[in-house]
């Protein structure tokens, strides 16, 4: 079965409460390898773009896309932080085509939070797909996205940690990754 599964992405804000950008590049205004990593694993075709005609805007926006299964495509970006009083936005589109219960594609955005020694704490993860199995638990908060179209998502990273993310020490993180991953399961 062919699968498709795409996150088109226009522009992520993140900052201190003092609105101090961390983020390189965070607008996707210069190319995609400044401060941004581009990874892939798996089948099919991956893709990783950036261009204007994503939303009707002049702005750029960052394209993610895995086609055939199974494997992913991913898009990110991590940063040392000082401590969890982060405040997160971004605009996002999501989509999906194809799938079934064994096997079934997902587009995502992830905020993933580590430690000092690059070890993964724990995940907060934004999808949108149609059959995704996935289960919360106290180091992966979910938020499954039901209108696929242009929004604009916030996440306070310490209240995000505190009350979704019990399993995850706000003291112990030291960097934070944000992602756009285009994923596609095969059971």
């Amino acid at each position: 079965m062919r699968l498709k599964n795409l996150l088109i992405f226009l522009t992520v804000t993140f900052s201190l409460s003092l609105s101090q950008e961390l983020l390189l590049n965070g607008n996707f205004e210069q190319d995609l390898s400044i401060g941004w990593t581009r990874t892939d694993s798996g089948y099919g075709t991956h893709q990783v773009l950036r261009g204007t005609e994503y939303q009707p805007d002049p702005d750029y926006e960052a394209w993610v896309y895995q086609y055939d299964n199974p494997g992913w495509t991913r898009l990110s970006q991590r940063v040392e932080v000082p401590g969890v009083a982060l405040q997160l936005s971004f605009w996002a589109k999501f989509a999906e085509s194809g799938g079934t219960s064994t096997c079934w594609p997902a587009a995502c955005f992830q905020v993933c939070y580590y430690d000092a020694d690059a070890n993964l704490l724990g995940e907060t993860r934004y999808f949108y797909s149609t059959y995704a199995t996935w289960t919360p638990s106290p180091v992966l908060s979910l938020y499954r996205i039901t209108n696929p179209d242009w929004n604009r998502y916030e996440l306070n990273i310490a209240d995000e940690l505190t009350s979704n993310l019990p399993g995850v020490n706000p003291s112990d993180v030291a960097f934070v990754e944000v992602a756009l991953w285009s994923y596609t399961y095969s059971g």
